[in-house]
């Protein structure tokens, strides 16, 4: 997992998913340490055959999650950014939601929380 932080922001850039499923879950605040309210999701899709859908989590305990970046419907290979603000949470966790028409896709995900 290739997490790294610079003063006041982390990244996790090591999330890629074949199937519908869960990315690397990251805590985004530490008491005393550091605290985050902005959310950045980056996406690269590959091998899409008509459409996924993704989205970002956040949990404040870390066991129950709610959307903070709503769900995505992307058509097309390539990058993709997607951000929120003013969202306090302590983790993180992208989530590729669904495919349709084939099981080909490629979801390639990287977090930045600052």
């Amino acid at each position: 997992m290739a997490i790294t932080y610079f003063q006041d922001t982390i990244f996790d850039t090591s999330s890629a998913l074949s199937a519908p499923g869960l990315g690397n879950l990251l805590k985004v605040a530490l008491n005393n340490f550091f605290s985050t309210t902005s959310y950045t999701l980056t996406v690269n899709v590959t091998d899409i055959n008509t459409n996924v859908i993704v989205q970002l989590d956040g949990s404040i305990d870390g066991t129950n999650f709610a959307q903070i970046i709503t769900p995505k419907t992307i058509t097309a290979n390539g990058p993709y950014v997607y951000s929120v603000g003013d969202t306090p949470v302590r983790w993180i966790r992208p989530r590729f939601v669904s495919e349709a028409g084939g099981t080909d896709a490629v979801v390639t995900f990287s977090v930045a929380a600052a």
